[in-house]
């Protein structure tokens, strides 16, 4: 069972992200994670909360850069809800079909999941990863956000809306209801994992 997800993670990786993208992600995931883990251990709590603020910082202006600031004017575009995912996923299966597969557990969905547009799935995934390092500082730096999953995905899903309407209003992209709903997930993700650790932090 495990071998299989492992292949299947294998078909995926090398199809949606360059080498570069791996690498990119590898160095990221390892700043905003391990850093902070690691002060959590030496129980240094002013150190930690001003090293997530200095990433937070960075983070922040790195996602403008790439949602907003690096961006030239492309004009206005609405698109249907969900069509990231229809081009970027083909299912063997009907999506109810699919949803009973997905109860059994993850390796039953995933082999009947294959790319469609690379492009496509590479968008959906990065737009998630975009904004898990939103919901894993947050809990550091914030103290009411340190118990509330919720209040963090919140403000992840408010960050992203205002994102997407910005690039609406000025012309700088598509506004997709994809975009926010991948990046709230990502938010999701980023929450569970800072509040469940902010807390350990706070009681050593």
């Amino acid at each position: 069972m495990v071998n299989e997800l492992i292949d299947k993670i294998r078909y995926f990786v090398p199809v949606l992200f360059s080498e570069e993208d791996r690498l990119i992600f590898l160095v990221v995931m390892t700043m905003i994670v391990m850093l902070p883990v690691f002060l959590c251990f030496l129980r240094h709590k002013p150190l930690v909360r001003g090293t997530a603020l200095i990433i937070f910082a960075v983070y922040v202006i790195g996602n403008l850069s790439f949602t907003l600031l690096g961006r030239g004017g492309t004009g206005s575009t609405r698109l249907p809800a969900f069509e990231s995912y229809r081009q970027a996923f083909n299912l063997d299966l009907g999506l109810k079909e699919f949803l009973n597969a997905l109860r059994e557990g993850p390796r039953e969905a995933l082999q009947y999941i294959h790319i469609g547009s690379r492009n496509a799935a590479r968008e959906v995934f990065l737009n998630i990863l975009l904004y898990i390092p939103m919901g894993y500082l947050l809990p550091f730096m914030i103290k009411p956000m340190r118990y509330s999953v919720i209040a963090c995905t919140a403000a992840g899903f408010i960050c992203s809306a205002a994102t997407e309407c910005a690039q609406l209003r000025y012309g700088l992209g598509y506004f997709q209801l994809d975009d926010i709903l991948n990046n709230t997930l990502g938010c999701f993700i980023g929450a569970m994992l800072g509040c469940t650790l902010s807390r350990v932090w706070r009681t050593k």
